[in-house]
């Protein structure tokens, strides 16, 4: 029995569907489905193991492609644009790869083809954190270096030091599961096969994935092209207007 997926959908009208990164919850789409709901049929979803999600076995890119594909089933899509941010654009070039037939367009957002030596370190501290001093301080560092320094100052900075033993709903061992999932798992030889409309969004200032995957992103992808804005490593929070103005550009340039 397939395990059950937590989805939410919005509008109607042509059908988009929003992958989140490494959170994985459907909810962090709210601000960019705000200002699409009135145009488009917008659906976002937990991952498998996230949330309100089930899932069997261990977290893996395949296994989040598969619930978006009987998703689509369920919700009777049979095409969609595809936008995939951070974590998500690895399952958007998985979706694009394997069921073309499924993918209208695809978005990658803040992605990356294959990890590098300081993704892997600096993931590997990540893990270390989380492991050793718990969710509190994962997400005191996450907030420090995936948003702007105004952004951060505008809406996380306390006159209080910071808690670092805070109490949080971080699933460490999902966590840390998620990340594994990531550092193995690339298709870059295969993104030169790639023949639909594809535009890769990257932040200058994302200190998360750096410029230069989006970089070697486009260059990978014949036909695609290349949106450098900023906002950290989540513009979709952080620049939602734009982002969104980005995403409506790209498709109507294809309708």
């Amino acid at each position: 029995m397939a395990e059950k997926i937590y989805a939410q959908e919005r509008g109607s009208g042509i059908p988009v569907v929003l992958i989140s990164g490494l959170g994985g919850l459907a909810e962090f789409w709210q601000p960019v489905v705000d200002q699409l709901k009135d145009d488009y049929r917008v659906i976002t979803f937990d991952h498998p193991g996230v949330g309100r999600s089930e899932i069997e076995g261990s977290p893996n890119i395949l296994g989040i492609r598969n619930a978006l594909r009987r998703l689509l089933d369920e919700k009777g899509v049979e095409s969609a644009h595809i936008v995939g941010h951070s974590t998500g654009s690895l399952v958007a070039q998985s979706m694009a790869l394997d069921h073309p037939e499924r993918v209208k367009s695809i978005l990658l957002s803040c992605g990356w083809a294959m990890p590098d030596k300081r993704f892997k370190d600096f993931f590997a501290y990540r893990q270390y954190l989380l492991t050793k001093l718990g969710g509190g301080a994962y997400n005191a560092l996450t907030r420090l270096v995936a948003y702007p320094s105004q952004w951060y100052g505008d809406n996380f900075a306390i006159d209080d030091p910071l808690d670092f033993e805070e109490v949080s709903s971080v699933d460490i061992e999902m966590t840390y599961a998620r990340m594994e999932m990531l550092l193995n798992f690339s298709r870059r030889d295969e993104l030169s096969s790639l023949n639909l409309p594809v535009w890769v969004i990257g932040a200058q200032d994302d200190y998360i994935i750096p410029f230069h995957h989006s970089q070697e992103l486009a260059s990978l992808i014949p036909g695609s092209s290349l949106v450098e804005l900023s906002g950290g490593h989540f513009p979709p929070v952080t620049r939602t207007k734009y982002y969104t103005a980005l995403l409506r550009q790209f498709w109507e340039s294809i309708a």
